[in-house]
């Protein structure tokens, strides 16, 4: 007999629904207690708009049908929360298949011992079914593969096509034209740039590219690893150029603290110009004005710097106390084989980390595919390629150095301060 995926939706209110559910489950598990805990498999996942969870959902109940002999429950988290719990649930020993992020957030997962790396069998099976090689290098830790990659999407600027036509503005290349871009589009009252940092990562992936833009990726890395101290005369330019921006207005300050997707009606009433966000925002443009978006890289500032992007990849890990090791094999062979991924994908409007032809496009599929192609190197993005004990701080000196008068000293010197703590 087939036992149906059970799922649970954390961070949403609970509803009626939700409980005769867990009712039924209850009494499921007591008419057939005959039911080895072995065959359950429990996949934790994020939740961050509806077709995402409708596309896990899809995954699972196929998986399931495929294999009637295994009963799923999958755990869908909202992302901050998610974020925080992760650590506690590997420990738990009641999760067979997470999702996470490649970077140094993993590779502090895999040293403190909390994942199993893929077996070599999972490893040929993705190059075989045409996994990019750089998403599963992407995950490679000491010459174990850690990810099972779903996705991956660059950075960049979203603007509306028709606002930048009527004002006669091409997608700028380089800071000078980005400068006159801002500049013409303050001229027509509309505010050049909307930020979204309340959740703080959304200001990092400025600094980010700041950094990359001005400094390369090499010396990023070490800054991010804290072996170059936020003090650092380089490190202090790039606030320096970022303050120029912000005091002379071109950031609409009512956007400052919404969260990023709250700041994309401001661009649909093309109040605000841009916003420096991954190409997964495209997941929340509305029908009706989807194939007006636009999207295009960060412009470079010094004509000698290889073009560096931020672009994150989204995998799933394996916890070391998973109770069904063999299960879960089992799934990650049937999302290779069966191209499942693509569903995420699809939902969340990125690049699938399986190459497939028959994959239909997404709405920055084709300017996201363009930023990456130019790319001299990747980076993880803030928050995941950062050191952990370096997150909070810099997190902090952003959020000081976003309000007036954006002091640099302030910043630097905030961070540093609580690094060194």
């Amino acid at each position: 007999m087939q036992v149906a995926p059970t799922t649970t939706i954390f961070g949403f209110d609970p509803c009626r629904r939700s409980v005769l559910a867990t009712a039924l489950l209850c009494c499921l598990i007591c008419q057939f207690p005959a039911r080895a805990a072995g065959e359950q498999l429990v996949i934790d996942y994020i939740v961050s708009h509806s077709a995402q969870r409708t596309a896990w959902i899809r995954i699972i109940n196929e998986f399931s049908s495929a294999n009637p002999d295994v009963q799923v429950a999958h755990n869908g988290y909202l992302q901050e929360q998610y974020k925080r719990d992760f650590t506690t649930r590997l420990k738990s020993g009641k999760v067979d298949v997470a999702f996470w992020y490649a970077g140094e957030r993993l590779r502090d997962a895999a040293a403190n011992k909390l994942l199993a790396p893929l077996d070599s069998e999972t490893i040929a099976l993705l190059k075989k079914k045409n996994f990019h090689p750089a998403t599963i290098d992407g995950t490679r830790i000491d010459g174990e593969v850690y990810g099972f990659p779903l996705y991956y999407y660059p950075w960049g600027f979203v603007y509306r096509k028709s606002l930048f036509k009527r004002l006669g503005i091409a997608p700028p290349t380089t800071w000078d034209a980005f400068l006159r871009t801002c500049e013409r589009l303050s001229a027509e009252g509309v505010t050049p740039i909307g930020l979204g940092a309340a959740a703080n990562w959304p200001a990092a992936g400025w600094f980010d590219y700041l950094d990359l833009r001005l400094n390369g990726l090499d010396f990023h890395r070490k800054v991010m690893r804290g072996e170059v101290p936020f003090t650092d005369a380089r490190v202090r330019h790039v606030f320096d150029i970022w303050g120029g921006l912000l005091r002379k207005g071109y950031f609409l300050p009512a956007t400052m603290d919404l969260e990023h997707e709250r700041v994309l009606p401001y661009i649909y009433r093309n109040r605000v110009g841009m916003m420096l966000m991954g190409s997964f925002v495209a997941a929340k443009f509305p029908q009706a004005i989807a194939d007006d978006m636009g999207f295009f890289a960060f412009p470079a500032i010094s004509p000698e710097m290889p073009a560096y992007e931020d672009a994150p990849l989204d995998i799933l890990v394996l916890p070391a106390k998973s109770p069904n090791p063999q299960l879960r094999k089992r799934f990650l062979a049937f999302l290779a084989e069966s191209g499942a991924v693509r569903h995420i994908a699809q939902a969340d409007q990125t690049l699938p980390a399986q190459a497939d032809s028959s994959f239909p496009p997404i709405l920055l599929g084709e300017a996201a595919r363009q930023v990456l192609h130019q790319a001299t190197g990747w980076s993880s993005f803030f928050d995941r390629e950062a050191d952990s004990g370096l997150i909070g701080p810099v997190f902090e000196g952003l959020r000081l150095f976003l309000k007036p008068p954006h002091d640099t000293e302030q910043a630097v010197l905030t961070i540093e301060k609580l690094r060194q703590k």
